[in-house]
């Protein structure tokens, strides 16, 4: 699973993901879990099945779209396609948002839509706001960034790490940190400055490493060749 936290502000929309990826509980790989998108002045990122993000990634970058508003009107029926397509340990337990985060020349403002496995990937427009997944108590507002980011993940990482094993959210890697703001430059349109940065490593990112669990799907068929550096 993924600690997901992002701010949709008036300035911007600052955002923060984990890069583990784990399964049946163990480390399985560390990737990025967001998908920049200049030409669409957007991020696509998601938590639960890594699967559905990347598959959904992969389509958009196919389709050519240029207006998060015009993708927004084919998202929920081709993320439902995706999800019925996918297997059983594709769906992560039945567990998937996808979330799009936007700003809006025409409008000169942030925004973004979720798509929630258990809405049925309803669209749901996000206003202004401070966002985090898995919730926890007393969630930090976005103030200072990265640095408020890298607190709101380090406490989601604490609060699962007392639950029970079964109901646990793995969280761990790097925290990857993302800022998405308006761009003026003279005598051209508005656009938008996307800037990601590794914000802060989990002390324990080397022992997940030398733990994760290898797999031919993931990493190649020559294990022996991915073990060797190590």
């Amino acid at each position: 699973m993924t600690a997901l936290n992002f701010s949709i502000t008036h300035e911007g929309i600052f955002l923060a993901t984990d890069t583990l990826v784990t399964r049946d509980g163990r480390p399985l790989t560390f990737t990025a879990k967001v998908l920049m998108l200049p030409h669409m002045d957007g991020f696509v990122t998601g938590t639960g099945s890594i699967a559905l993000f990347q598959r959904w990634s992969h389509e958009i970058l196919s389709e050519g779209m240029v207006h998060m508003h015009v993708l927004d009107v084919f998202t929920p029926d081709r993320l439902r396609k995706i999800w019925n397509e996918m297997s059983d340990e594709e769906r992560d337990n039945g567990s998937a948002d996808i979330y799009h985060l936007y700003y809006d020349p025409n409008d000169d403002q942030f925004g973004g839509f979720a798509y929630r496995y258990s809405n049925d990937f309803e669209s749901e427009p996000l206003g202004y706001g401070d966002y985090s997944k898995p919730s926890f108590d007393n969630a930090v507002e976005i103030l200072d960034f990265p640095g408020d980011l890298i607190r709101a993940c380090r406490r989601q990482r604490f609060a699962q790490e007392k639950l029970d094993p079964g109901e646990r959210r793995q969280i761990g890697g790097q925290v990857i940190a993302y800022m998405m703001q308006r761009h003026e430059a003279e005598g051209q349109p508005m656009s938008t400055l996307m800037t990601a940065q590794v914000a802060y490593v989990f002390e324990d990112l080397d022992d997940m490493f030398l733990d994760r669990e290898l797999d031919d799907d993931v990493w190649g068929s020559d294990l022996e060749t991915c073990r060797s550096p190590i």
